[in-house]
């Protein structure tokens, strides 16, 4: 759908009440775009009037239709007046939800503005590869037979050298090298048993239908669904740890919302490109260069004790970004 606000606010609160009317998102994958108009919070003007009645009905209108919003790349104005006195961001792209989770990597980035006073706003769907993906320890997974062994077998093995700082990234890569092959086997387990878990209930189930059961029998349907409901409960805790936000109450099951925190945190926390002497750039392999510069750049008329920190800082944020 795309969008031309006015900006009279009475006519600007009839047009939110059209598109309320309108946007279904519950029906299919909506993408709302164009000069809206309005601004959502304070921050997003600059040098120009502020109004908070305006700020509260267009956010609104978003809450209500369950609408998201990417954050935007390259500048953080859309609008520019006044030879550049005053800046707004009024155009901006909205999806909803469904929209949102099965493009969570998407970009949306202000473009140069030649012919009007307002930048066009591109929508890239474009899924960036900086190499394999993070490693995380879940919660969960403490406890779990064989976590401590993997844990305690990979320190053991380890052999330190110099320098510390070279050796500590590495016993770390040591660690997570075990504990992965650990996950690998565990997992392959845990969904084998909660398979054969769900057959014999399924088995049961039907039989019951038929016939009663024995003692015998009424005890594995208990125990089958301990397992699965043990099972389902763990996968919730890692989604919990992953979404970085704590439950209301203990047990809170609502996974879906959950998963929507996940993607808004992978979607501002994702690297679309650099501005580079003025061009955008969106290659990895470009990217990960100018990082390398710019720290080697900074670098230089450090002290030894302050390069030495600079070194750690720049080893660990090279491995994060080869890591996505």
């Amino acid at each position: 759908m795309n969008v031309y606000a006015p900006q009279n606010t009475v006519a600007k609160r009839q047009l939110w009440m059209e598109l309320s009317d309108l946007i279904t998102p519950s029906v299919s994958k909506w993408v709302v775009v164009g000069d809206f108009n309005a601004v959502r919070f304070q921050e997003e003007r600059k040098k120009s009037k502020f109004k908070q009645v305006c700020a509260d009905n267009f956010n609104k209108v978003i809450f209500d239709n369950d609408l998201l919003e990417y954050p935007m790349q390259g500048r953080k104005f859309t609008c520019i007046r006044d030879n550049g006195k005053k800046l707004s961001k009024l155009d901006r792209f909205l999806v909803s939800s469904e929209f949102f989770n099965t493009w969570p990597s998407a970009c949306v980035r202000v473009l140069q503005s030649r012919f009007s006073d307002h930048c066009p706003i591109l929508l890239e769907l474009v899924d960036l590869k900086f190499g394999p993906r993070p490693f995380r320890v879940f919660s969960s997974w403490i406890g779990k037979l064989g976590f401590e062994e993997a844990v305690r077998e990979a320190v053991d093995r380890f052999v330190p050298f110099d320098p510390a700082d070279a050796s500590l990234t590495a016993k770390f890569a040591s660690i997570r090298s075990r504990l992965k092959t650990w996950r690998d086997n565990f997992l392959l387990k845990e969904n084998e048993t909660e398979r054969t878990a769900l057959e014999e209930l399924e088995k049961l189930e039907n039989d019951m239908e038929s016939r009663d059961l024995t003692e015998e029998e009424e005890w594995v349907i208990s125990e089958n669904r301990k397992i699965v409901k043990g099972v389902e409960f763990r996968k919730k805790l890692d989604i919990k740890q992953h979404a970085g936000l704590k439950w209301a109450i203990e047990g809170d099951e609502n996974s879906k919302f959950f998963h929507a925190l996940i993607n808004c945190r992978k979607a501002s926390n994702l690297i679309h490109g650099l501005s580079i002497n003025g061009d955008w750039c969106s290659k990895p392999s470009l990217i990960k260069k100018q990082v390398l510069s710019f720290f080697q750049d900074n670098s230089k008329n450090l002290t030894s004790t302050g390069l030495r920190l600079c070194a750690i800082t720049l080893r660990k944020f090279w491995r994060w970004i080869e890591t996505g």
